[in-house]
C-alpha cells in the first residue's frame, strides 16, 4: 500500500466552534461563501473517533492506518455531505499518518470537491478538543462563537427539548473552553456580529489571512437544500438579522434568574448585562446520570438523523472494540 504525504503542503484547515445554537451555522455559511473557503457542516470527527483512537494502534503502520481510513470513509458515507474518496485517493492526499492528518485530509478533499482551496469544519462541540487542535494543528485558525446564554438556553430548549440545567451546562462548558483558549482563538460575539456584520466578516478574514469579499454577506443565496429544509435554519435564507437578540425575555422571570445565576461568571467576563442586580454565582453542578440520560432521550426523540449519527459511532466502536479484544490488545496496554 502506498502512503503519501502531500508534496505541496495544503493550507491549514480552520475550525468554527462554540456552544450549539450560538450562531456557528451562520458563521460557517458566510465563510463558505468565500471563493477560497469550504466548510464541512458538523463532521463530529473528534466525538465519533477520538476516544477509541488507541485501539487502532500506531497509524504509521499501514494496516492500522488502512482500518482507520476505512472507518473515516464510512462516517463520510453515512453523513452524506461528500462522496467518500477511494482508499488510494485518500492515501495519496494524506497530510500525515495521524488522527489530525486524516482530519485535515478530509477537509482538504471536501474543499477540492467544492472547487475551493481551503477546508474547514463547523462542529460546535469540538471546543472540548481545543487542547489537541491547538497542539497538533498549531497553524489552524479557530473561530469561537459566543452568544448571550439566556438566548442560547432558550434556543437549545426549543430545538432539542432538553432541560434548563442541561442547556446551561452546555453554555458553561463552552465558556470554560473559551476562557482557557481565549489567547489562541478569534472570538465572535453573536450580538455584535449581527449588528455589524461587515466589520465582523472583515475581522474574521484578517484573522484567517484571507481577503475579505463583499459577496460573503450574500450567503443566503447559496444555502444547501439539506440546511434550508430545517425549520430552525430559516433565518439563513435572508440577510444577517439582529431581531433574535434578547428573545429570552419571552421566558418566565424565574427561569431567566436561574440562567443568570448559573452563568454569572461567564456573563460578567463577556460583558452581558443582567436583568436585575448581579446575582451571586451558583456552584455549577453537572447533570446527574439520570438527568443526562433523560436529556439524551429528549435530544434524540423521533429524529432519525440524530439516531443515525449515534448508530454510526456505536457501530464503529463495537466493531473496533471487538477486534481489539480478540487481538488481545487489552493485554498489551
Amino acid at each position: 500500500m502506498h502512503i503519501s504525504t502531500s508534496v505541496s503542503k495544503p493550507p491549514s484547515p480552520f475550525f468554527i466552534v462554540g456552544c450549539t445554537r450560538s450562531g456557528t451555522t451562520l458563521i460557517s455559511r458566510i465563510l463558505d461563501s468565500h471563493s477560497r473557503l469550504a466548510v464541512y457542516h458538523e463532521s463530529h470527527f473528534y466525538h465519533l473517533l477520538r476516544k477509541d483512537l488507541h485501539r487502532y494502534g500506531d497509524l504509521r503502520q499501514p494496516a492500522n492506518l488502512r482500518r482507520f481510513v476505512a472507518d473515516v470513509r464510512e462516517v463520510l458515507r453515512r453523513q452524506r455531505k461528500m462522496e467518500p474518496p477511494g482508499e488510494q485517493e485518500f492515501l495519496e492526499a494524506l497530510v500525515a499518518p495521524t488522527f489530525e492528518g486524516v482530519l485535515a485530509t478530509v477537509l482538504q478533499l471536501y474543499a477540492r470537491l467544492q472547487g475551493k482551496l481551503r477546508g474547514g469544519d463547523k462542529t460546535p462541540g469540538h471546543h472540548s478538543y481545543l487542547q489537541e487542535i491547538t497542539e497538533k494543528l498549531p497553524d489552524s485558525p479557530v473561530i469561537f462563537v459566543m452568544r448571550d446564554p439566556r438566548d442560547v438556553v432558550l434556543a437549545i430548549r426549543e430545538k432539542f427539548g432538553i432541560s434548563l440545567k442541561g442547556a446551561t451546562a452546555l453554555w458553561n462548558a463552552a465558556f470554560i473552553s473559551y476562557e482557557k483558549f481565549s489567547h489562541w482563538v478569534h472570538l465572535v460575539r453573536y450580538e455584535k456580529f449581527v449588528q455589524q456584520p461587515t466589520e465582523g466578516v472583515e475581522a474574521m478574514c484578517a484573522y484567517m489571512g484571507e481577503r475579505y469579499e463583499s459577496d460573503m454577506l450574500r450567503f443566503y443565496e447559496r444555502i444547501p437544500d439539506r440546511l434550508a429544509r430545517i425549520p430552525f435554519n430559516q433565518d439563513l435564507l435572508g440577510p444577517v438579522d439582529p431581531r433574535h437578540m434578547g428573545r429570552f425575555r419571552e421566558m418566565p422571570p424565574r427561569e431567566i434568574e436561574r440562567i443568570e445565576a448559573a452563568c454569572a461568571a461567564g456573563m460578567e467576563t463577556l460583558g452581558y448585562d443582567f436583568i436585575g442586580a448581579t446575582p451571586k454565582a451558583l456552584p455549577i453542578a453537572p447533570p446527574t446520570k439520570f438527568e443526562f440520560v433523560m436529556d439524551r432521550l429528549r435530544y434524540y426523540r423521533w429524529d432519525w438523523g440524530r439516531w443515525r449519527r449515534g448508530w454510526i459511532r456505536w457501530k464503529i466502536v463495537l466493531r473496533l472494540r471487538a477486534r481489539y479484544f480478540l487481538s488481545l490488545g487489552w493485554l498489551r496496554d
